[in-house]
């Protein structure tokens, strides 16, 4: 989303008043238009499912073999907390979206990761 309003404002100039106004009346404007925009394919939950575990299964610090939905990032796949930021930094490439670190850190799995995406597309 920031990338979108940022995008919009590098060629408009707009008065800092009336940016708020803008992004306050047309929220879901923007929004409808982010998830239109979104580099993505997936549509539905089962397919956002399929494209995490296959990014996952791309890590290259990860064997294949070992990643299911209910994987967990750190204890069944042995990833440290560097290697999980560079994860996340793929599904918000990926998917375009921004993850704050707070959600971040409670992604666990796979399936954590698709829920979180399915919720803010």
């Amino acid at each position: 989303m920031q990338s979108i309003r940022n995008s919009i404002l590098r060629h408009v100039r707009v008065r800092g008043s009336a940016e708020r106004w803008f992004l306050a009346e047309n929220r879901n404007v923007l929004k409808q238009l982010s998830n239109q925009m979104c580099s993505s394919t997936a549509t539905g939950p089962d397919q956002i499912m399929d494209q995490v575990i296959g990014l996952v299964k791309k890590f290259d610090k990860i064997d294949a073999s070992k990643v299911t939905e209910t994987a967990d990032f750190q204890k069944d796949l042995s990833l440290d907390s560097l290697d999980r930021v560079e994860l996340v930094m793929a599904f918000e490439q990926e998917f375009s979206i921004e993850i704050p670190d707070e959600k971040a850190d409670k992604l666990t799995c796979c399936a954590d990761v698709a829920k979180y995406i399915v919720s803010v597309a």
